[in-house]
């Protein structure tokens, strides 16, 4: 089986090592593949507008704009008209009937999971996951002793929300968005290849870090554009946490690159700093 873990200070730099990677490994396919990004709010301007140029190249099979990849995660020019979750949360779930029409979205969008979680028979009021993550976080943020807070289990639909209020925090206070549902989510391929957030607490440094699991990952086609989005995500959850940003840990079940080699290559000649010690 053919793997790697990469560490890289910004967006750029994690998502061009990790494509390298690929492309040194026969089928330019690996498993259980690794990449933390310290800084996941920065990328390289230079690097982005040569991405962007060379997607926009692709005639014959048309690629999303990366900004449109972004906003199937994290509604980035949405959010930046909010001042609170439960306004941003609202709004998309207003417009969520009609992104859904758009027949790439037939099945959800991401954000549209985190924010409005399918219910079930006895509880079918969706639920808002991200909601509960920034409140548990900023419970856990005043009392909790921990060095980190991991992730415990899945979205409980039918748990009542105000049920762990007067409970002391505890390290199994649940942290994690879950994408997948599995009463929906029966096409073996497409939506969703995010399978679930996790949000992890360190309260050395009142930091929340991000860890996303994807069960499948193109990374010329998507994963730029997911990189962003988490970083914009994390940061979100942070804010209203009233924590600081922390590292995005992407982590695929298998990773694919999808790119001719001249266009890489052309990505890797755009970067304005080389690519030294960012692998392990």
């Amino acid at each position: 089986m053919h793997t790697f873990t990469v560490d890289a200070p910004d967006i750029s730099r994690a998502w061009v090592e990790a494509c390298t990677r690929l492309s040194e490994i026969p089928g330019k396919k690996a498993f259980h593949t690794v990449v933390r990004i310290t800084r996941p709010l920065q990328e390289d301007t230079h690097l982005r507008t040569e991405l962007d140029r060379v997607r926009a190249a692709r005639t014959k099979q048309p690629l999303y704009p990366i900004d449109t990849v972004v906003n199937t995660l994290f509604p980035a020019q949405l959010a930046a008209t909010c001042t609170t979750h439960d306004q941003l949360a609202a709004r998309y779930r207003a417009l969520y009937p009609r992104l859904q029409e758009v027949r790439r979205n037939a099945h959800g969008t991401y954000f549209g999971r985190l924010v409005a979680y399918p219910g079930t028979p006895g509880k079918p009021e969706p639920v808002d996951q991200l909601a509960r993550v920034i409140q548990r976080l900023d419970k856990l943020r005043t009392s909790a002793k921990w060095n980190a807070v991991y992730e415990a289990g899945t979205a409980h639909v039918e748990a009542d929300d105000t049920a762990w209020e007067d409970v002391p925090a505890q390290p199994t206070d649940g942290t994690e968005a879950v994408v997948r549902a599995a009463a929906l989510d029966t096409q073996p391929l497409d939506f969703p290849c995010l399978s679930h957030c996790s949000f992890q607490l360190d309260s050395a440094n009142n930091t929340v870090h991000l860890a996303a699991y994807y069960r499948s990952h193109y990374m010329f086609d998507r994963a730029y554009g997911n990189y962003l989005a988490l970083g914009r995500l994390c940061a979100w959850v942070a804010r209203h946490a009233g924590l600081t940003p922390g590292t995005v840990t992407v982590m695929a079940g298998c990773a694919r690159l999808d790119c001719t080699k001249s266009e890489l290559g052309t990505l890797q000649d755009a970067l304005t700093t080389p690519l030294f010690g960012l692998g392990s």
